[in-house]
């Protein structure tokens, strides 16, 4: 099975969806056994910098070294740093990269010759219109499209020798709002108007004809509009722009071909060029003779709006049904229960396994240490993850403690043309996990993901802090039940939990162990080996004891050098078994740290039946007693 790897980035919070479907179409037409893994981010649409870095890190995710090939749309990232790794990790990879629209040094590149398209436009406009004199609205000046479509002007205009200067163009953005901001700022610096105004893409002509008419003027009357893409507001906008089109799908054909010749030897030209057509309509006076079916669009209008109503409608039923639950498991669920929209084949949600720590934390009241945020991966992803949610072929998988490393062989699949989307999950610029849906191709052109996702993780968030704050809550309970050296219960929460731990125990007729424990010469360690000693022989004893008691168990610090123990028992053995093992940790740790002194315990233990009438205070006693028992014989023995 051949694997293809997809990077990315969407148009803003849109999908480029005519890139992996053209890949797929190929795909399937040939019977070849290639999958395709599209990593995709929405990154550079958000003004918070934080949130734009958590989206891009899904392109770490994958080890391109496990691809045979790669195909980079760079095109759309406004962060140099995120194109530069992105295309350092591709040439380290040793498989054949192609860029898609944009020329990168030892790639090959699939997409429009843009500066032949351009020419096309331009020669129309000066051959068939007469147009001498243009004004210019382009899009970013670093993208490498519209660096090709000016350089095609100007060497057009160079050749005809038309006169021309740097204040005839405006650069800004492919948005509409491009169009308007242009046509005013050029109104504003020229006395005359153009003859033409040539846009970079259909967007901004419809941008310009708008700020024209806001003016009184007239397209085609005072002047010429053309575009480039040929989106359907060329063909149902009034006046029809014109453009130039290109099928874009083609581009995604054409990258499967490329890499299907590779594989098989061959050694295709560098560049691979699709076709483009000018169409030229109304904006510039021309009548095409094709009239676009203004009904048919009209319909399909009606219906997208039907549909985005209903998708709109499904997405706060989600956001209500997500407020609901208290686990991430239960929120992967609502998706396909609340948005049957959402057809694939499957879906997955893989997690760093610090989304559990609170809980965790808070199911144990063990720990007064703080987890630190920082934790989390800003810059790549965990070596291993937990698969938290399988939902495939319209049923939950049981996910329970599984764990991945990598991407792969968990995301292998069975027959070629399967296509796997990955999407980012993150708070801001801390990523928790990573979005797979089987086969989504349909769902991207829909437009429909970003949406659901977004939903998805704005409820993890609210549930990971929700569990933050108890933990928080938990930790400041515990300051003051807890002792702060050792992590145990301290006096004030044994004596708020002991007696209601021995009644409710007494009650379930389960026999309780009391274990009375006592350091042994803590005064002789203090004296004579310093404080420093003294500490850690306590903290020793507290870690051989929450090592060994049950997680349920009340542990206790209830002065300088004692302890006490109630847990669940079933007989004295349990008790014996209890007390080797904290000698036995004692031991270990005396050995391992060859301390200058004994490390050990005098320890008495009873245990409570539940039929018997005495009470907590009188076991603890019989313990105590038991344990001063031991310790009087340790004296006699190092006397002797």
């Amino acid at each position: 099975m051949k694997k293809i790897a997809l990077i990315m980035d969407g148009w803003k919070r849109w999908f480029t969806f005519a890139w992996p479907a053209g890949i797929l179409q190929r795909i399937r037409q040939t019977g070849e056994e290639v999958s395709l893994y599209i990593f995709n981010s929405s990154g550079g649409w958000s003004c918070d910098e934080e949130y734009n870095t958590g989206e891009y890190n899904i392109y770490r995710l994958p080890n391109l070294r496990e691809f045979d090939g790669i195909i980079l749309d760079l095109n759309n990232i406004g962060y140099p740093k995120v194109r530069e790794d992105v295309i350092r990790r591709a040439k380290e990879s040793g498989v054949p990269v192609i860029s898609i629209a944009k020329e990168i040094e030892d790639f090959y590149y699939v997409g429009i010759n843009n500066e032949k398209a351009m020419r096309v436009m331009i020669e129309h406009l000066y051959e068939k219109h007469g147009c001498k004199k243009y004004w210019f609205v382009m899009g970013p000046e670093d993208n490498y499209e519209n660096v090709k479509r000016m350089a095609a002007l100007k060497a057009f205009m160079d050749e005809k020798q038309l006169i021309y200067s740097e204040s005839d163009f405006y650069c800004e953005s492919f948005e509409y709002q491009c169009g308007v901001n242009g046509f005013e700022k050029l109104l504003e610096t020229h006395d005359a108007l153009p003859q033409a105004v040539i846009c970079a893409n259909d967007n901004i002509a419809v941008g310009v004809c708008e700020a024209a008419a806001a003016h009184g003027y007239q397209v085609p009357k005072d002047f010429c509009v053309t575009g480039f893409d040929n989106f359907d507001k060329a063909a149902y906008y009034v006046p029809r722009i014109s453009t130039i089109s290109h099928i874009r799908e083609n581009v995604g054909v054409a990258c499967a071909d490329l890499f299907l010749r590779i594989w098989k030897g061959e050694k295709p030209d560098r560049f691979y060029y699709t076709d483009t057509e000018g169409v030229f309509w109304d904006s510039c006076g021309c009548t095409a003779a094709e009239v676009p079916d203004q009904s048919a669009y009209l319909k399909g209008q009606i219906m997208y709006g039907i549909e985005t109503a209903k998708f709109e409608d499904e997405v706060f039923s989600l956001e209500y049904e997500l407020l609901k639950c208290n686990t991430v498991r239960e929120m992967m669920y609502c998706i396909p229960q609340c948005i049957p929209s959402l057809k694939c084949d499957a879906m997955y949600l893989i997690l760093d396994s610090h989304m559990d720590v609170y809980k965790e934390q808070v199911k144990l009241h063990r720990s007064l240490s703080f987890f630190d945020e920082d934790d989390f991966h800003v810059e790549g992803y965990p070596k291993c993850m937990q698969v938290k949610f399988a939902y495939k072929n319209g049923r939950m998988l049981d996910t329970d403690r599984m764990e991945i490393e990598g991407i792969f062989p968990f995301f292998e699949p069975h027959k070629g043309g399967t296509d796997f989307l990955f999407l980012p999950m993150h708070f801001r610029n801390r990523t928790v996990g990573y979005f797979v849906i089987e086969n989504a191709v349909y769902l991207m052109e829909k437009q429909y993901l970003f949406q659901v996702v977004k939903t998805l993780t704005n409820a993890m968030e609210n549930l990971h802090k929700k569990e933050k704050l108890e933990y928080m809550n938990q930790v400041l309970s515990d300051l003051y039940v807890k002792d702060s050296m050792t992590g145990l219960y301290n006096r004030m929460g044994y004596q708020k939990l002991s007696v209601s731990y021995f009644s409710i125990m007494k009650e379930k007729k389960v026999p309780v162990l009391v274990m009375f424990i006592d350091l042994d010469r803590l005064k002789y360690i203090n004296d004579t080996y310093g404080h420093e000693y003294g500490d850690f022989a306590i903290v020793s004893i507290a870690k051989a004891m929450l090592k060994y008691c049950a997680a349920d168990a009340i542990a206790a610090r209830t002065g300088g050098d004692e302890f006490i123990v109630l847990e669940g028992a079933k007989d004295e053995m349990t008790g014996r078994l209890l007390a080797q093992k904290i000698r036995a940790e004692l031991s270990e740790v005396q050995e391992k740290m060859q301390l200058p002194f004994q490390l050990s315990a005098s320890i008495g233990a009873v245990v409570a039946q539940p039929g018997e009438e005495n009470v907590l205070g009188s076991y603890i006693k019989q313990a105590e007693k038991l344990m001063y028992e031991e310790k009087a014989e340790k004296k006699v023995s190092r006397d002797n």
